[in-house]
């Protein structure tokens, strides 16, 4: 429960997360309480409003901070480095980061006000006015104060560069001055430290009356002049750096949404079909609606007028696009697939139904996520599908299986966040003794189906103790019924057991589900021919395997 809740509020808080429609409100919230508190600060000041106002702003001031201080406590609570655990150290980085420290410092004013009321401590009282350090909070809230900030952060390396350029000249003109004017007046430039200071103070126009004394030999004001152009080059320099990394900023936040566009318009295209054969199936089967299995890279570039480069940015960095490449009858094709993007792992649906649909392997291979998808909508069922990560997984934050992991079997919690969230909504949305249905890819040569429900790979039939599911008459019932139905389909048709593959590992998600939830679990092995087969068999699949799920498990 409370991990369901951290992981709901993470995003919320998070300056790494999309911006949803919750957030901005979130967000817009906060902006109007930093507002509000800024005004209570300045009026509060005015004698007269204070005098007739004291305790409203009081209680203003104490609301305001409570909902900071949660916002802040919340902030350290629900911190993670890209859906995984942070380390000490980087949750000790968060804490000294600017915008953590803005957040401290606009809290503490109100616990030190505190301090003063009931201790005593007068002086604590000058310390309010950091309540006005709230403003800076904007920044984290306004995208305008955020292109700034982001431009100074992505030009520092030439920032710095610049400063040390005109630093180390300034110490050579300061030496040099030094050299030439000490000989003739002595008290004006006393040392290379004094012509230093001296040149500093020109640059920011001699303000606290330092150096109201000017060169008088030729070369003097020779170098003087040098240094008042230095000045120049201190401000300007940076300001064109600046610059420069404020027009990239825009650039990079136009090209973004862009690919949100783009994206939204790719992923559009997955929900109808342009071929006649999937759309009399889909109707034929009562799936009018269901998503589109594929798209072809090569269509997707002539209907949206996409490059290939744009293609890949939008699958990196949106949301529910997959690039995938599979060998089909000797020729390999490269091919979009889509999916519903509402978790760090993938896609999860809670339909408070008694059946639930899980795919973990749907990141690796091409069409198992459709196909369990549509198996859950043919059967109104929960739906869960890892869609992002996997052991074969290029992009090492996402190289995780989530089959597998030690926290499964002693209901610890995981380093990885990706775990975390995967185990959390499986443990939410499976019901006590609920029927539950994983899917996975088998091999051609060892059968259609392979259906197992805890047994060892090699045994044959259903285990009949310690299983997965308690009643096994149920399936062999639904093996009978399953192999007539697919016989029309494919008269050649093999369903196994256990005999090529098992599923006993106690490590696994299942085994977890088994023990903490006594749900009826099965596990069904499909080829990779069937995920690939056209409409004419497809949709026939899914009717013919969801109505014998009907008939026999869930009736």
């Amino acid at each position: 429960m409370i991990e369901s809740f951290k992981s709901k509020i993470s995003p919320l808080l998070s300056d790494d997360t999309p911006e949803t429609p919750l957030k901005k409100k979130v967000g817009l919230f906060i902006l109007f309480l930093i507002i509000l508190s800024s005004l209570e600060v300045i009026l509060e000041s005015v004698e007269s409003l204070n005098t007739r106002f004291h305790y409203h702003f009081i209680i203003v001031d104490a609301a305001i901070s409570v909902i900071f201080s949660i916002e802040y406590f919340l902030r350290v609570w629900t911190y993670n480095v890209k859906g995984e655990k942070p380390t000490l150290k980087q949750r000790i980085s968060h804490l000294f980061s600017f915008y953590m420290i803005i957040d401290l410092v606009s809290i503490l004013p109100f616990f030190m006000s505190l301090i003063s009321y009931f201790g005593g401590f007068g002086f604590v009282r000058i310390i309010r006015i950091l309540r006005l350090f709230r403003l800076l909070k904007i920044t984290r809230y306004s995208k305008s104060q955020n292109l700034v900030i982001n431009a100074i952060k992505n030009k520092g390396k030439e920032l710095i560069l610049s400063s040390q350029v005109v630093l180390f000249l300034t110490i050579i003109m300061s030496a040099i001055l030094y050299h030439i004017e000490n000989n003739i007046v002595s008290d004006n430039f006393k040392d290379i430290v004094d012509a230093f200071i001296w040149s500093v103070s020109k640059f920011i126009g001699g303000v606290g009356g330092y150096g109201d004394f000017e060169p008088v030999t030729f070369w003097g004001k020779f170098i003087a002049t040098l240094v008042g152009l230095l000045g120049i080059a201190l401000f300007a320099v940076p300001a064109g750096i600046i610059g420069a990394g404020f027009v990239e900023e825009i650039e990079n936040i136009k090209n973004e949404e862009i690919n949100v566009e783009r994206n939204r318009a790719l992923t559009e295209i997955f929900q109808f079909d342009h071929l006649e054969s999937w759309k009399r199936g889909k109707r034929e089967i009562g799936l009018p609606s269901l998503r589109r299995k594929v798209l072809k890279i090569s269509d997707a570039k002539l209907r949206l007028l996409l490059t290939d480069q744009e293609l890949i940015e939008i699958a990196r960095d949106g949301k529910g696009i997959r690039l995938k490449n599979f060998v089909s009858e000797g020729v390999e094709q490269h091919i979009i697939e889509s999916f519903l993007e509402n978790r760090s792992y993938g896609t999860f649906t809670n339909k408070n139904a008694n059946t639930t649909i899980i795919s973990v392997l749907s990141a690796d291979q091409p069409f198992l996520g459709h196909f369990s998808y549509s198996i859950s909508e043919y059967l109104n069922a929960n739906y869960i599908s890892v869609e992002k990560c996997s052991v074969s997984n290029f992009i090492p934050r996402y190289k995780v299986d989530l089959r597998k992991q030690d926290c499964y079997l002693d209901n610890s919690k995981s380093s990885n966040q990706f775990v975390n969230d995967f185990k959390n909504d499986l443990l939410e949305v499976v019901a006590d003794e609920s029927l539950v249905i994983y899917f996975a890819c088998g091999a051609r040569d060892k059968g259609d189906f392979n259906l197992l429900n805890g047994g060892k790979k090699g045994e044959y039939g259903f285990r009949e103790n310690n299983g997965l599911f308690s009643d096994t008459q149920k399936l062999k019932n639904f093996m009978i019924t399953l192999n007539e139905a697919y016989k029309k389909i494919n008269p050649d048709a093999i369903i196994n057991t256990h005999e090529n593959y098992g599923n006993d590992g106690t490590d696994e998600f299942q085994w977890m589900l088994r023990k903490n939830r006594n749900a009826n679990i099965l596990g069904i092995y499909i080829t990779a021919k069937m995920l690939n087969s056209k409409a004419d068999t497809y949709l026939p699949l899914i009717k013919c395997l969801g109505d014998s799920i009907k008939n026999e498990l869930i009736s």
